[in-house]
């Protein structure tokens, strides 16, 4: 499989042997593991796991804090296993930050399979927020350039083309970027 790392966060020593002997198996290169959300919130300080597996109830709570906690901070994929009688409660709170719930006692291949549906959906959402951070910053420095241009039309009397043409030559002048020559151009007007 060649997977990253997995942090386990399970209140049972046991449990997180058994857990970890599974992942491990499976190709997880690392395994973590944490008593408590407050040691798991510590851990992903220093840690960037592929998926993380929460066992719940934690120690110090339900584990629903946790993943609303971490959901926006990582790229991990979560999956939370629950009692019964939870399920309801964690899937109406965290089907908002895409978290998968299991329900126990856990069976073993649905474990995997699910694990790997996690961490590969995790990974697609990565890649469309890296791509929509793109092309939200291309367009933010096509309207720092669209302003530059339309200053120099006002201040310097050019034409349209002309200043396009301007902010073009000087960016390849000074070997900086056009957004730059704008962004100067901007700061001295």
């Amino acid at each position: 499989m060649g997977a990253g790392g997995i942090l386990i966060v399970c209140s049972r020593p046991d449990v997180i042997k058994e857990l970890r002997t599974l992942m491990l198996q499976q190709g997880y290169s690392a395994a973590e593991y944490s008593l408590s959300a407050n040691e798991a919130r510590r851990k992903l300080d220093m840690f960037e796991p592929e998926l993380i597996l929460i066992n719940s109830p934690l120690q110090d709570e339900l584990g629903i804090e946790l993943v609303l906690d971490i959901a926006d901070k990582t790229d991990a994929g979560i999956i939370l296993l629950a009692k019964h009688e939870h399920l309801g409660e964690m899937q109406y709170k965290l089907e908002k930050v895409g978290a998968l719930i299991l329900p126990k006692p856990i069976n073993k291949t649905i474990l995997l399979q699910t694990a790997k549906f996690a961490a590969n959906s995790r990974k697609s959402l990565r890649g469309l927020k890296l791509q929509n951070d793109d092309l939200e910053k291309r367009i933010n420095d096509r309207k720092v350039i669209e302003k530059a241009k339309w200053l120099l039309v006002e201040k310097m009397n050019m034409s349209e083309p002309q200043a396009h043409r301007y902010i073009q030559k000087r960016a390849m002048d000074t070997r900086v970027s056009q957004v730059k020559v704008a962004e100067e151009i901007l700061a001295s007007y």
